[in-house]
């Protein structure tokens, strides 16, 4: 399930660059609505499904306990990233679908804010994976440390390039074969 939703949120990624690239604003609503649609019908139901194969594992398991330093760093940073995608990222989607269809020229920056916020998310779900493999803990300043210092220069490149395509004009739709 962890796989499912870190290869999912990449992959939506990776449509949110194709869309914003067509300069198709219907095409950007478009997208916002199938986000809402697989974050209600796959993330979310995947996302708990990870949380409770992980509670059950950690209860099933003689070594690992909950007090545990990297299983309190991976459950807040579950729990940040669940509730974000939960109450903000997907409903969000939705809203900018249903302004699309209004022709609202909110759109494009709205679009552009999600997208950021959601690759933030993204940098969230890749230091919980971080998490998940190194087992750092609280003695062993380096490795999270460098887990965090990871996650900062990821974050600090999305919100630039958030700045750059806010100051930005619009891109031109282009036409490409098999589109």
């Amino acid at each position: 399930m962890a796989v499912i939703w870190v290869g999912g949120g990449s992959m939506v990624q990776f449509f949110a660059i194709r869309a914003s690239l067509s300069g198709d604003p219907a095409r950007m609503g478009t997208l916002g609505e199938d986000i809402e649609w697989i974050a209600q019908r796959v993330f979310i139901p995947g996302s708990l499904l990870a949380f409770v194969s992980g509670v059950l594992l950690v209860v099933e398991s003689d070594f690992y306990g909950f007090g545990d330093d990297w299983i309190v760093i991976g459950l807040a940073l579950y729990a940040t990233t669940f509730f974000a995608g939960l109450l903000f990222l997907g409903p969000e989607s939705g809203r900018i679908g249903k302004l699309t269809e209004a022709g609202s020229p909110e759109v494009g920056p709205r679009m552009l804010r999600l997208v950021m916020l959601a690759r933030l998310d993204l940098v969230l779900l890749f230091l919980l994976l971080y998490d998940m493999a190194v087992k750092p803990d609280f003695g062993d300043a380096s490795s999270i440390v460098w887990g965090l210092a990871g996650a900062a220069v990821a974050a600090g490149l999305i919100f630039w390039r958030y700045r750059v395509s806010l100051a930005a004009p619009p891109p031109v739709p282009v036409s490409t074969p098999g589109d």
